[in-house]
């Protein structure tokens, strides 16, 4: 982990059977027998027309039924954490794999999956009206000199009705390139910082999850 950022500033955030011969007849004396007609041959037995037993019968080939493939069940999405925060007044929710370690006076709330990106949160008031464009002036120079940060962009955002601006820099920390992404808003005297530090190699990743997350952003 590459470490907790500090605050910026007031708004940081599968058988046959055989038979036996007869016994033979006495032949009578040749005087006494007359001749007898030499008795037809028997005709030859005609073949039968059913089959040899011995002969193999192929059995027709039947196909096999088809299985119908089961549907593939669509899996059911994990909801994500939600997290209330006593300290700085606001509710947020966070991937389910996520772990929040809670800020403290000099730190923001952190939200992280043990590596980057990492999502912070912070909240401060002021004696009088809360400036969004004196402390962007002020954490853009801050990014410059920590990190040697160049920045791409400057956009209004409007979150949870209050209004403010989303700053979005390339820089680097502990031999990285960096995305880091700072939101402030505020109204009166309150202010709040949403922040987002990832791997630039993930950029387009990290941008999408952190805008799902500071969505969910609701004030207390």
């Amino acid at each position: 982990m590459i470490g907790r950022r500090h605050i910026l500033t007031v708004l940081t955030v599968g058988m046959l059977a055989g038979c036996a011969p007869s016994p033979p007849s006495p032949n009578p004396s040749a005087a006494l027998v007359e001749p007898t007609a030499s008795p037809s041959p028997e005709a030859s037995p005609t073949p039968s027309s059913s089959p040899s037993p011995d002969a193999t019968v192929t059995p027709t080939p039947t196909a096999l039924p088809t299985a119908t493939p089961l549907p593939t069940p669509t899996p059911t999405p994990v909801p994500w954490q939600s997290y209330t925060s006593k300290r700085y007044h606001y509710r947020i929710k966070y991937p389910p794999a996520w772990v929040v370690t809670p800020g403290s006076a000099t730190l923001a709330d952190e939200y992280d999956g043990y590596a980057l990106p990492y999502v912070y949160v912070y909240r401060d008031t002021v004696p009088g009206v809360a400036s969004v464009s004196l402390t962007a002036t002020h954490d853009i120079a801050y990014f410059k000199s920590h990190y040697n940060a160049m920045l791409q962009s400057n956009k209004p955002i409007t979150l949870a009705g209050w209004s403010g601006r989303i700053l979005t820099f390339k820089g680097s920390h502990a031999g990285l390139t960096m995305l880091y992404q700072h939101i402030l808003i505020a109204k009166g005297h309150v202010g709040y910082s949403l922040d987002l530090e990832g791997d630039y190699a993930t950029a387009t990743a990290d941008k999408a999850l952190f805008n799902t997350i500071y969505k969910t952003f609701r004030p207390t």
